[in-house]
């Protein structure tokens, strides 16, 4: 895979282009380089809330307008919030990519941040917050999260939580917005059907804005696990069945063996083709449904499954699991398996890349975690992995410490 065109505007912004030919459509997307490491106990959350309150009223559009100036276009436009980076992005007809670069510069450059607006939209995320109480499992994985990444900022949940987004001022919202939301810490991604030389010039006319006030310091984080010591948690709740959960601390990526941790995840648990639904769920009836999980963060990351399970199979679960684990960690994993993991994972890759929104979004990721050469060499690095690199990889998680959480009402 070839590499996007870098560059920087004077103001140390960083610009991504490149050229799908035919597609007809632009993604432009804004990453931040913020999310919740960045914040304290005391802001929890307010990154979060900043992305919902940048829709509601910048110096070129009011509450409400973004959306239909983008829809009388053809337009679509979305945000997304993580631990470690925040998201803008329009995708919008070619010959309307213009309206894009005005959009999500204004709304990165230019929100106004209105006490009317703060207080309109905390009642929304607070709704949105009670609502991630409606699953029984969340407090299950608040805590997993919690537990792996003890002692540092991942373990906030980036929502944050009801009693922080009550309290957050006017003041400290715009303080956080200036100083993170600062040309330096931004990596604005072009990717689809227009020309080199209109997407850079566009992107010098809307995005080569300053800040008044020297760029938020980032979390630096050190690439080492903290979780140490296996935990079992019960949770308890009003459901019919039971959730289980079990996950492994994986550490930052290291380009020398997360292709092989992405293959042996998807041999482990990777839809309906994995071991895990095979063998558990449509074999020894053991779960009802049985999905991965997974998060890669810039400084560490957690892999694991999650399953929905009858009232007491909680433990027969993890300890299914575990001998499949054990099974691949022994040697016992045919290659066809690990082949026909490595098509589906490529597969899904090539499907995401003709998408330019998808395409983007995988090249901000990489770029802006650092994850340039895992994004480049993807294909190659699939291609390369062995039986003995699977092998390699269910050892490491079974010699290190486990967290398995069961959810039930009893």
């Amino acid at each position: 895979m070839s590499a996007p065109i870098e560059t920087k505007l004077d103001n140390g912004l960083t610009v991504l282009y490149e050229k799908v030919p035919g597609v007809k459509v632009v993604s432009v997307q804004c990453w931040i380089k913020t999310g919740s490491v960045n914040e304290n106990d005391k802001l929890s959350g307010i990154s979060h809330f900043l992305e919902h309150m940048l829709f509601n009223g910048t110096k070129k559009f009011k509450s409400g307008e973004i959306d239909e100036y983008l829809d009388a276009k053809g337009g679509y436009n979305n945000a997304f919030t993580s631990l470690d980076v925040t998201n803008y992005y329009v995708t919008i007809p070619a010959d309307e990519a213009e309206a894009a670069y005005e959009v999500v510069s204004d709304m990165v450059f230019n929100a106004l941040l209105l006490q009317s607006e703060i207080d309109r939209e905390k009642p929304v995320v607070l709704q949105e917050i009670n609502r991630k109480y409606d699953d029984p499992s969340y407090k299950m994985w608040q805590d997993l999260q919690a537990s792996l990444f003890e002692g540092t900022p991942y373990a906030r949940q980036v929502i944050g939580s009801s009693e922080t987004v009550s309290a957050f001022t006017r003041q400290e919202i715009v303080d956080y917005y200036n100083s993170f939301y600062h040309p330096q810490n931004m990596t604005l991604v072009i990717v689809g059907d227009i020309e080199k030389k209109q997407a850079l010039d566009l992107a010098a006319k809307y995005f080569n804005q300053t800040r008044d006030v020297p760029a938020g310091k980032l979390y630096q984080g050190e690439n080492k696990v903290t979780f140490t010591k296996s935990i079992d948690k019960n949770f308890k709740a009003d459901v019919n069945v039971d959730y289980a959960v079990f996950s492994f601390p994986t550490g930052a990526q290291d380009i020398n063996t997360v292709y092989a941790e992405e293959v042996f995840a998807e041999v482990l648990s990777g839809g309906e083709y994995s071991l895990l639904n095979e063998i558990i769920k449509n074999k020894n009836n053991t779960a009802i449904y049985v999905t991965d999980i997974g998060l890669f963060n810039h400084y560490n990351g957690l892999f694991g499954a999650m399953a929905v399970v009858p009232r007491g199979n909680g433990e027969k679960f993890r300890n299914e699991a575990m001998e499949i684990i054990n099974n691949i960690a022994s040697g016992n994993i045919e290659e066809s398996r690990i082949e026909k993991a490595k098509n589906r994972l490529k597969s899904k890759n090539i499907f995401e890349e003709e998408n330019v929104s998808s395409l983007a979004q995988n090249i901000g990721y990489a770029y802006v975690l650092d994850f340039k050469d895992y994004h480049l060499n993807y294909e190659n690095g699939i291609d390369k992995v062995t039986k003995a690199d699977i092998v390699a990889a269910a050892k490491k998680m079974t010699s290190g410490p486990m967290y398995f959480g069961i959810t039930s009402n009893e």
